[in-house]
């Protein structure tokens, strides 16, 4: 049996060694063509981006997240900013990303329905992290975002330095875009507590004490995030869900365009969201969405 197997081997050995070298494969170039008909996608994407004298270094994750998460306190960007009373440039309490269906028939921002006690997810794909950096090649922001982001976000918001986007509607059935505003509403996004319409766009009639053109951020607890769409009334993702933090004032692109962020830290909420004064549809606000599968009496139930 030992002769068989060393007979065996030589044998083999003397095949291989007599294989003519045309065998070897001989590598060729890829027409375009022959090229064309084949599709795919990098785990990883790197993306250089130039805006005036700022350039952006991103890179991208091909991944898919379905989460339902709860966070005691979200808090960002605490120092002592002149002019300012609140501590931080964002606080926010029982922050919550995705829910607990409590209604089997109600369809969902993801357009399906969940039974009683099921998660409902918060979407978030293709999340990236960017730099920017000056025309001296110091780096003066960071940000953390998603290519694509659905789903509700729920929480008491303390203080917030960013934008929260929302359609406005008013009796003459003119349309506005929220902005973040302060106590007399004037434009405002650093540590701000309320939206609306910029009085400067009002005749100045924009009043917070009155709930008119202007709205107290803390009396919204679910905030729908995503993009509405217009023609449908489906929600859509939205690519512009981030968080940034800045060294100084800094440029951040976005699908339309662009926000301006301040030193400090910045958050980006564009909702599917609609206040019509009107019908009085979420003019007062809105509840809290169900985030425990127990009532521990704190109101997340």
């Amino acid at each position: 049996m030992k002769f068989l197997e060393i007979r065996t081997l030589k044998l083999l050995f003397a095949a291989a060694v007599c294989l003519p070298a045309t065998v070897l494969a001989e590598l060729q170039p890829i027409s375009d063509e022959e090229l064309s008909e084949f599709s795919g996608q990098a785990a990883v994407a790197f993306d250089v981006e130039q805006l005036g004298s700022t350039s952006y270094t991103r890179v991208t994750l091909g991944m898919e997240a379905d989460v339902q998460m709860n966070i005691d306190t979200l808090e960002a960007g605490r120092y002592d900013k002149a002019g300012e009373a609140l501590a931080a440039d964002i606080d926010i309490t029982n922050l919550g990303l995705g829910s607990i269906s409590t209604d089997a028939s109600k369809i969902q921002l993801d357009g399906n329905t969940y039974a009683v006690n099921d998660i409902i997810p918060f979407e978030l794909n293709d999340p990236y992290f960017e730099l920017a950096r000056d025309d001296q090649d110091e780096l003066i922001g960071f940000r953390i975002g998603f290519g694509e982001a659905r789903g509700q976000l729920s929480g008491d918001f303390n203080s917030l330095s960013g934008n929260v986007e929302m359609e406005i509607v008013d009796y003459f059935g003119t349309q506005y875009e929220s902005s973040m505003l302060n106590a007399n509403g004037d434009l405002d996004n650093s540590r701000s507590t309320y939206i609306g319409v910029d009085k400067a766009y009002t005749g100045g009639t924009t009043d917070c004490s009155i709930a008119w053109y202007c709205y107290d951020l803390g009396s919204f607890k679910t905030l729908d995030i995503g993009q509405r769409n217009k023609t449908t009334g489906a929600v859509d993702y939205t690519e512009d869900f981030f968080i940034g933090f800045q060294k100084q004032a800094t440029e951040w692109m976005t699908s339309d365009g662009s926000l301006n962020a301040d030193l400090g830290a910045f958050i980006n909420l564009p909702t599917a969201m609609q206040i019509d004064m009107n019908s009085g549809l979420n003019t007062a606000g809105n509840e809290r969405v169900r985030l425990e599968y127990i009532d521990r009496g704190n109101g997340l139930f």
